[in-house]
């Protein structure tokens, strides 16, 4: 707790909007000029990150923490100049985060280690971002609601149970009577000669008799009660259960679900040249430092490095890591070559 009431209590600050490295690198000069060291080691930290980045030895991400910036350059960059960055890094988050202030010893062992962000390129332009507005769902005019016993699912269990029970003893009942005595049939006469228009043919005219009929007593208020047991099992099973419940924001998603999730949108798209650059990509950065190469090695002189290194055919590597890709066939041998030469190299 801070005692004295005249100094302020130190406060995160607000989240950067990064620029060019040369930028930064100014702002860093000049607050080091003016003995502000905590705007300096800030800056000069920043503009430290943007020249990787607008190198190509490290890929442009706004989500990077200070350590993982650290962490990140030492897959990409020789070890001893790696290792510069993580004390760096620690400083950044306790002067920035911690409240402490920097020494001018940090700033200048940081300003020893940047070899980055002087003569960078220029950035690319980087997609403007919009603000998503999210519509209010429609709302449909609350119904009365109904009586409690009508809502309470106990009920019409037992109301569909005391039907069904009712059914079953009316078909009990007709099925185990007594039959009925036939009618006394009429004294026999002959009958009249039939009139030729009159005489029914087998392939004209529907049937009058119905089913319950045709069929057993017992079999036919069965299936009845059978349809009239499954309509109210449909309808039961269709009721909504409660209100719709809004889901938290931002959603987890698991690590695998998200990753079949993009490869399903990768495979939609089609765009084989994207997706062989994203793994060319990946496999450079990760056998560059293996090789003591740079992100700006020409691409002729990569192959021979890797040809040399693993003993393999210049134009397979060549066509592995810069040859064209035209269908999904060629991906997957890419992809194969691609993780051939990353085990033979590491």
């Amino acid at each position: 707790m801070n005692l004295d009431k005249n100094v302020p209590e130190p406060t995160a600050p607000p989240t950067p909007t990064l620029g060019p490295a040369a930028d930064h690198r100014a702002a860093a000069e000049y607050a080091a000029l003016h003995r502000d060291f905590d705007a300096a080691l800030r800056e000069r930290f920043r503009a430290v990150l943007r020249g990787l980045e607008q190198r190509g030895l490290l890929e442009v991400r706004r989500s990077r923490t200070a350590r993982e910036t650290a962490d990140d350059a030492t897959t990409a960059l020789p070890l001893e100049s790696a290792t510069e960055l993580h004390p760096a890094a620690y400083s950044f988050d306790e002067v920035v985060y911690g409240g402490r202030h920097a020494t001018e010893d940090e700033y200048r062992r940081l300003e020893y280690a940047d070899r980055f962000s002087e003569a960078a390129p220029a950035p690319a332009p980087e997609p403007a971002e919009t603000a998503v507005t999210e519509k209010q769902p429609r709302t449909r005019g609350r119904r009365p609601a109904l009586p409690e016993l009508l809502r309470n699912p106990k009920f019409w269990a037992t109301l569909a149970t005391a039907i069904a029970i009712a059914l079953l003893l009316y078909a009990v009942l007709n099925s185990c009577g007594a039959p009925t005595a036939p009618k006394p049939a009429p004294p026999m006469q002959p009958p009249p000669p039939p009139d030729p228009s009159d005489i029914p043919r087998p392939d004209v005219g529907t049937g009058q008799d119905s089913i319950f009929d045709r069929l057993p007593g017992p079999v036919a208020f069965g299936g009845l009660q059978f349809l009239i047991a499954a309509a109210l099992l449909v309808w039961w099973r269709a009721r909504r259960r409660g209100a719709l419940v809004s889901e938290p924001r931002p959603v987890e998603v698991a690590a695998n679900e998200l990753l079949d999730g993009q490869a399903a949108l990768y495979r939609r798209s089609k765009d084989h040249d994207y997706v062989a650059g994203k793994l060319r990509a990946a496999t450079l950065r990760r056998i560059r430092p293996l090789l003591g190469l740079t992100a700006d090695t020409p691409p002729d002189r990569l192959i021979t490095a890797v040809t040399a290194r693993i003993g393999g055919d210049p134009a397979i590597v060549g066509a592995a890591l810069f040859g064209p890709v035209d269908d999904a066939d060629t991906l997957r041998i890419v992809a194969a070559q691609l993780e051939w030469i990353e085990a033979q190299v590491g």
